[in-house]
């Protein structure tokens, strides 16, 4: 089974053209976008025609097709399948590319990795982003580029293949002409429900059916709480802040060492080999020397560096407060005066010669020193009222917290674990709060969120999982024995009008004219239906997601006489084009797949 097979397996129709729209057309609409730091499996056994695929990039596209599935009902396995297939398929086309001997510059390669959003602050290529990004996926440059490369020249193909594909200006017209075609129709609704409402249900039937499906009556567990929310800034607007406070506060600021900022530029020497590694300290060993004898740095990084992001600024990494870049650039940034070079810096996959070459202090207005004053006193009543809370009231009840503290008490209804109150969403705490067996006599807490803020609660009420009575279930399980009883009723309404539809006996029915494909007048479904069919076949049924039943007689189709535009013919060439090239890439795939070696 293809690869593409397997996806469409695993997902809906639906979703499988999503898939396919993704491993094809998707290969490389973004570089960057996908670059987080990767939960993906630990296991990439993939080997195509005897490449192997890195754990690097399968990560890389495993975190891609993650984020683009964040919201769908996918399980982590079935991504991970879809990962698979992905890089299947770009690197059979790829390898295709490279016996076309298609190719991509250095130069545009580059500048492909230096737009990329995801590698910008300020609309400018950031080299302290992008470094970061490669050192947490332990990938080298060298290796990225390869995997830009590989997209770029995978996609450049499927889009030629694309292209190739051209639709006739005869093909176009007709598809225009479809589009602003209209109809006219005559049609009866047969709603289920008002039939099935008529249906008398025994008493026998309901207390059978509720005896056997009482899978279905469950109702979840439920709880109810007093809870408390401490917001991190709650004493902000309360407390003041004096000038000598800021004078203070500003010395203090002004002597900590984080709070200068230093430019940096560096020489990188890339290896993805131990003889590479060799010879690039060798390289490094001389550049070192050169600059010894007082050569330019900005000239030797231009000559010698392969960080594309900084080699033609003189290696310029820009400014660093101590914590942006590698632990091993820090620490040696420390040693190092304005204008001074390091020592040679090995990491894995590179090796660095730095040069500081401006230092910097950060200052902060008064405003801004006042916010931080009062946000430190904020906290600092934030903290003696958990201790106080820890020290104090552990064990008692949450009200006499609020009256001692001065804190509010806020309530909730019986709720879900599905179905948290907003308040209580960032706190994690729907495990611990759904697991209590009883009314608590103490409160719970507290619980912190991300923000800071704080959590206490305490259970007031409590609803166990139980089974609906059958007198509370009754009511859905009677709609539910109509619908199935008035199913004859139901078969017999829609023979008799249809009957009535194909001998064009339309006095019951309603009747609309000229109805266009985006005519709001009519669902959905049925607007489908209408222009799927032709004159020689005029009557149909249409089934509504409600369940509701049309019985249609198409009576009229009338097609557009205006003259087609240019623009409008361009259009529709290229809506053909990209049906038909999707068709196109798929068997073009599927070839190259079934003449490949894929462990």
């Amino acid at each position: 089974m293809s690869a593409l097979q397997n996806i469409r397996k695993g997902l809906s129709s639906t979703s499988s053209s999503l898939i396919v729209a993704i491993l094809i057309f998707g290969l490389v609409a973004t570089f960057g976008g996908f670059l987080t730091d990767p939960s993906a499996p630990s296991n990439s056994p993939l080997k195509i025609n005897g490449k192997n695929i890195s754990f690097g990039e399968f990560n890389l596209e495993f975190s891609r097709l993650s984020s683009l599935f964040s919201e769908n009902d996918i399980s982590e396995e079935l991504i991970n399948e879809i990962t698979k297939n992905s890089i299947i398929s770009k690197e059979l086309i790829y390898q295709k590319s490279l016996k076309l001997k298609m190719n991509v510059s250095e130069d545009y390669l580059n500048r492909l990795i230096s737009k990329d959003i995801s590698f910008q602050t300020d609309n400018e290529f950031d080299t302290t982003l992008f470094s970061g990004y490669m050192a947490r996926l332990g990938l080298s440059v060298n290796d990225y580029r390869e995997i830009v490369k590989s997209k770029y020249l995978a996609n450049s193909l499927s889009d030629f293949i694309s292209k190739s594909e051209f639709s006739m200006d005869s093909s176009a017209l007709n598809y225009i002409r479809a589009t602003n075609q209209e109809r006219s129709l005559s049609f009866y609704k047969i709603e289920i429900n008002d039939i099935a409402k008529k249906e008398i249900i025994p008493e026998s039937n309901i207390l059978n059916y509720y005896q056997q499906n009482q899978f279905k009556f469950i109702e979840p567990k439920k709880v109810a709480i007093n809870y408390i929310v401490i917001d991190k800034d709650l004493f902000k607007d309360s407390s003041e802040v004096s000038e000598e406070e800021i004078l203070n506060e500003r010395a203090l600021f002004e002597d900590e060492d984080q709070n200068s900022q230093t430019r940096v530029s560096h020489i990188q020497l890339s290896y993805s080999s131990e003889e590479e590694k060799k010879d690039n300290l060798n390289l490094a060993n001389n550049i070192l020397e050169k600059l010894l004898q007082q050569s330019s740095f900005e000239t030797l990084a231009e000559e010698y560096s392969d960080d594309f992001g900084s080699n033609n600024n003189g290696g310029d990494l820009g400014f660093t407060d101590g914590t942006i870049l590698p632990i091993e650039f820090e620490e040696e940034i420390k040693k190092l005066s304005v204008n001074e070079i390091s020592n040679i810096i090995e990491m894995p996959g590179s090796i660095h010669i730095l040069k500081v070459t401006e230092k910097n202090d950060l200052s902060l207005t008064d405003d801004e020193i006042k916010e931080m004053i009062l946000s430190n006193k904020s906290q600092e009543k934030l903290n003696d009222i958990l201790t106080d809370i820890e020290d104090n009231f552990l064990g008692l009840k949450l009200d006499l917290v609020a009256s001692e503290l001065n804190l509010r008490i806020d309530r909730t209804d019986l709720f879900e674990i599905n179905n948290l109150p907003k308040d209580l969403i960032s706190f994690d705490v729907s495990e611990e709060l759904f697991s209590q067996i009883s009314l608590s006599p103490e409160f719970f807490g507290p619980y912190e969120d991300e923000s800071g803020n704080y959590l206490l609660y305490e259970v007031i009420d409590l609803s166990n999982e139980t089974l609906l009575s059958k007198s509370a279930a009754e009511p859905e399980i009677i709609k539910i024995l109509q619908l199935e009883q008035a199913q004859d009723t139901i078969i017999d309404e829609i023979e008799k009008y249809e009957n009535k539809a194909k001998n064009n006996d339309l006095s019951l029915f309603n009747s609309y004219s000229l109805i266009k494909r985006t005519s709001s007048l009519l669902p959905d479904n049925l607007l489908s239906d209408l222009f799927g069919v032709d004159l020689n076949m005029p009557v149909f049924i249409s089934t509504q997601e409600n369940g509701d039943v049309y019985i249609v007689r198409l009576t009229k189709i009338k097609n557009s006489k205006d003259l087609a535009k240019k623009e409008d013919i361009k259009a529709a060439k290229n809506s053909l084009q990209a049906l038909d090239s999707r068709s196109y890439l798929d068997t073009f795939f599927k070839k190259l797949e079934s003449n490949s070696y894929i462990n």
